[in-house]
């Protein structure tokens, strides 16, 4: 049965597409079956395989018509993003099941899901119509957090927020159980060095629940997306062999969360 993570936040910027993108490879590289979903109209996870596209995509999903599975390697498949998602939020409104349509999708299409071991979900930073379908069939959803003046509390107040809502929202009528059963992790991203904001982030690490991994600051994961090559392809990681492993160690943690 395949783990489905959904990676979300409250606020853009933060690192979900690359966690997304380098995760998926960290997955592939031990042998697991990979399906990316990208819900992001701004398409950045499809940009990266090339697959931005109006034709068969998630959009779909939602509109009735036909969705490919665009198979990028061996083991990794994608179902891109659709410039057009941004217009679901209000062509959804009138639908009584609105917030579990990919639920509906997926019970479906098991036979073409099944195959894979994890399906990595990115999505647009905000909590609308869309990312509560992504949720809704989620496992686990990811959440990263980096040190800022405001920042991690802040979005991890509203992420919370927002997540005991939909629970509270989405209920069984029958068993008046709710229907959201993914557990919320948090990820410490773009953790620098030297700077207030990140000794003070690393005070409170201990005291953030769920809190399952730390990423430092490096320039790698900027390259990583920017040159469509994982961290651990690019040449500037492989001469680093200490970084390197950090990377995967926290990858690692990350996926012993998940599993």
């Amino acid at each position: 049965m395949s783990k489905t993570i959904t990676f979300s936040a409250s606020k853009g910027g933060v690192g979900k597409t690359t966690m997304t993108f380098n995760f998926a490879s960290y997955l592939t590289q031990k042998g697991f079956r990979v399906l990316l979903v990208d819900s992001d109209y701004q398409g950045n996870l499809s940009s990266t395989y090339e697959s931005y596209t109006n034709q068969n995509t998630l959009y779909n999903v939602f509109t009735d018509g036909n969705v490919e599975i665009r198979s990028i390697n061996p083991l990794l498949s994608l179902i891109p993003a659709s410039p057009h998602l941004d217009e679901l939020e209000g062509v959804l409104q009138s639908k009584n099941n609105k917030n579990f349509m990919m639920m509906m999708w997926l019970q479906d299409h098991l036979e073409e899901i099944k195959e894979y071991d994890y399906i990595l979900i990115d999505t647009h930073p905000e909590f609308g119509t869309l990312t509560k379908n992504m949720i809704a069939v989620s496992d686990y959803v990811v959440v990263p957090l980096e040190p800022s003046e405001y920042g991690f509390i802040q979005s991890k107040q509203q992420f919370d927020l927002r997540m005991k809502e939909f629970r509270e929202d989405a209920v069984d009528i029958r068993t008046r159980e709710t229907l959201i059963e993914a557990q919320v992790l948090y990820l410490a991203n773009r953790v620098k060095h030297n700077t207030r904001s990140s000794h003070e982030f690393g005070q409170m690490i201990d005291q953030i629940d769920n809190l399952v991994a730390v990423f430092n600051e490096r320039e790698v994961f900027n390259s990583s997306t920017m040159l469509k090559t994982p961290v651990f392809d690019l040449e500037q990681t492989k001469r680093n062999p200490k970084a390197l492993q950090q990377i995967k160690d926290s990858f690692e943690k990350l996926l012993e969360s998940v599993k």
